[in-house]
């Protein structure tokens, strides 16, 4: 490691050939920065879990990118070792959580964020082990991104996913899920449960989520054919998924999701990630996200800032 105060890992794949842009939002911000780039899968989980507490972490890639970082967060948590608070620079596909915490797509507002972060804390979701900051998902979703041409999405980007999407409405998979929460169960045909208020990119698919929150929100949908695809996949576009008649949106900590049409994929943070039976719950190692200060102000308290100590988050998960 070098003196520096920023460390960033740049996935160079990420949406495309974007080092010209990373370039210039870091001569905007005008400081020191430790870059470390990744080259294979996996690597910014093994780059992230070698950051120390002072520094700095920004992941300039995609959601992807920044869900392995997260994972290296937790394994040096794991091991004993103090975590530096983690950020991201938006050059993926999709940027959800940078759209979550409005952080603008513009070098001069991103090397601002850089220079003077918020900061809030957060218990991330963890599904079999796995832990995630945004959301898990798991039927037409998570069939789109386990089949999406990754040269297709390197060209053309989000349309990539619409033409898979529209592929999976036009030929759906039959898809027979269970889901138990608590005391209850759901027999449904798509489940996102999410973290985080919008989803691939930004479409609302939960407005009562947050990101701050001790639990998630899970999106249930019945249908299971073009019919109720298409209605669903149009109410998304619209911000009004969850307003759909046959849709439940139920609020927990934890759940368990089996399969009753074999084995079926996972998403996790827009990558295809494992297979279904799965158990989602919150993580007991909370992080530290860097945000716009505008969104620390928000959900921190105008008086709170950024000086959040880490001894209540870790008591409260420790209940």
């Amino acid at each position: 490691m070098t003196h520096a105060d920023v460390t960033v890992i740049f996935n160079p794949r990420a949406g495309g050939n974007k080092q010209r842009f990373l370039f210039q939002i870091l001569q905007h911000a005008g400081v020191k920065v430790e870059l470390l780039q990744t080259t294979h899968p996996g690597h910014a989980r093994e780059l992230a879990r070698k950051v120390r507490a002072h520094q700095r972490l920004f992941v300039a890639g995609g959601d992807g990118s920044l869900n392995e970082a997260l994972n290296g967060l937790l394994d040096a948590q794991i091991e004993g070792h103090e975590v530096p608070p983690l950020g991201v620079i938006p050059l993926g596909t999709a940027n959800v959580l940078a759209v979550e915490v409005g952080l603008a797509r513009k070098a001069k507002a991103i090397a601002d964020y850089i220079n003077n972060p918020g900061q809030v804390w957060i218990r991330p979701g963890l599904v079999n082990g796995r832990a995630f900051f945004l959301m898990v998902g798991m039927g037409a979703d998570a069939d789109t991104v386990a089949n999406v041409s990754l040269k297709l999405k390197r060209l053309i980007g989000k349309g990539a996913y619409v033409l898979e999407g529209l592929r999976n409405i036009v030929f759906p998979r039959h898809r027979d899920f269970e889901v138990n929460i608590g005391r209850e169960n759901y027999r449904v045909a798509g489940v996102v449960v999410t973290h985080a208020q919008h989803y691939g990119g930004e479409f609302v698919i939960s407005p009562t989520a947050k990101l701050t929150d001790n639990a998630f929100e899970v999106v249930m949908m019945p249908g299971n054919g073009i019919g109720a695809l298409s209605r669903y996949g149009l109410a998304l576009t619209l911000n009004r998924l969850h307003e759909q008649s046959d849709v439940s949106v139920v609020r927990t900590e934890r759940l368990t999701i089996t399969s009753h049409c074999g084995p079926a994929p996972m998403q996790i943070d827009g990558e295809s990630a494992g297979k279904l039976p799965c158990e989602i719950s919150l993580s007991p190692y909370p992080v530290r996200l860097m945000v716009p200060q505008a969104y620390a102000d928000i959900h921190n308290g105008s008086n709170e800032g950024t000086t959040v100590s880490s001894q209540p988050m870790l008591q409260i998960a420790a209940d």
